[in-house]
């Protein structure tokens, strides 16, 4: 592939993915308001939002054999097709049930596209733009979940206007992905090593990706319900929603850098510690006043770029030739504490709203005595040994993990 089709193909990529994740964004608080309007229920309503997660977690499992048998532009046309009939199904069917099997379908159609998505984003790195791919890949990812989130402000919840604006998002993300130059995409999915393996060899890269996965899975995927118990309007649940994502943009790169050039275990904890105290502070307020926001803000900044780190202190013990499949491993670790942490949360949100803070600052919690048991207790390895903090996607699948092939990563 020249250089300016590799370059049109990328910017392609980062239109659909956007586009995509605008729809996604979307409907999170859309479904929490809907769902409270229609009299669903706290648990209910947490369940349904969960669901979405554990469809995540069977897609980045088993996606890898829709590839192999119709290929990747086929497989991505026809689950994207899929994904957009379902946001229109949701806003027809207004049942508990029946948004449960639609968000588990939508997860699992969501995380085989971010496979077919990601295959190009690992076709264009190299040596000298993997970790600005990345980066860019993660802000492109927030900022359009940011602006979905925001869209919920230009309908009433009530009819299907705004179910409707989802299916379009969703179904334009087609466009740029089924006319990329390329033909095809890698197929090369990695498969990661046993949980045994790897925990032999780093346990605390696998505790906290679980950990982290568990607490920013029951406060991204529970926000909107929360607020909409709360009976706050669809823009006060995006800028609830929203201020940790924003938080997580502005200092995952710092946190990152720091990391790279003090132990990385150091930072990790204060990091947990501070969001420990964030929860406490954040469950205090009303949640939707310039206070609030700003200590959200700081609590996803200090909580996001956990997982980035746990894969990177993970590759500090590995040999270059395990870091792929690793992180592959811990794509999907992270993706079974999302689904966990939003239904343990779900199950009892409806008997104490202040559970929605309580269960991730607990989380927390056993995150910071856990790093700082293995500080006092156990090695790491010197500053000169750590690999270079690379910013790791949060609604990643196994295939970015990819990149970390590149550049002995």
């Amino acid at each position: 592939m020249t250089h300016s089709k590799s370059l049109i193909s990328a910017w392609s990529l980062f239109l659909g993915i956007a586009l995509l994740q605008a729809g996604v964004g979307l409907q999170r608080p859309l479904l929490g308001l809907r769902a409270e309007a229609a009299g669903f229920g706290p648990t209910a309503m947490s369940l349904v939002m969960t669901a979405y997660y554990a469809g995540f977690v069977l897609g980045t499992r088993y996606v890898g054999k829709g590839l192999g048998a119709v290929g990747h532009i086929r497989t991505f046309a026809g689950l994207a097709s899929i994904a957009s009939t379902i946001a229109l199904l949701q806003g027809i069917w207004i049942n508990p049930w029946t948004w449960g099997f639609c968000r588990l379908t939508f997860g699992l159609c969501i995380a085989a596209l971010y496979v077919v998505a990601e295959s190009w984003l690992n076709d264009f790195a190299t040596n000298e733009n993997r970790g600005g791919l990345l980066s860019s890949y993660m802000v492109v990812a927030i900022a359009a979940t940011l602006l979905g989130q925001y869209s919920v402000g230009l309908a009433s919840v009530s009819n299907f206007t705004l179910f409707a604006f989802a299916s379009i998002l969703v179904s334009m993300s087609l466009v740029p992905v089924t006319l990329s130059p390329r033909a095809s995409a890698p197929a090369d999915i990695p498969e990661p090593i046993t949980i045994k393996e790897l925990y032999s060899i780093v346990p605390t890269g696998l505790v906290i990706c679980c950990l982290s996965g568990m607490t920013l899975g029951s406060l991204i995927g529970l926000g909107p319900v929360y607020g909409s118990i709360r009976g706050w309007s669809p823009i006060q649940i995006a800028n609830f929603v929203g201020a940790p994502l924003a938080g997580s943009v502005v200092l995952q790169i710092p946190l990152g850098r720091l990391s790279d050039h003090v132990p990385r275990r150091a930072v990790m904890t204060v990091s947990a510690v501070g969001a420990t105290i964030m929860c406490f502070i954040t469950a205090q307020l009303n949640g939707t006043d310039a206070t609030s926001l700003g200590c959200l803000f700081l609590l996803g900044g200090l909580a996001l770029p956990l997982y980035s780190m746990s894969v990177a202190y993970t590759n500090d013990w590995l040999q270059p030739g395990e870091r792929t499949s690793a992180a592959a491993l811990l794509v999907r670790i992270h993706g079974v504490g999302s689904f966990l942490g939003p239904l343990l949360a779900g199950l009892i949100i409806g008997t104490n709203l202040k559970i929605y803070f309580y269960f991730p600052l607990f989380s927390f919690l056993i995150m910071s005595l856990y790093l700082f048991y293995r500080i006092f207790f156990h090695k790491a390895p010197a500053l000169e040994e750590q690999t270079p903090f690379i910013p790791f996607p949060l609604r990643a699948s196994r295939m970015v993990t990819k990149m970390f092939s590149r550049n002995g990563h």
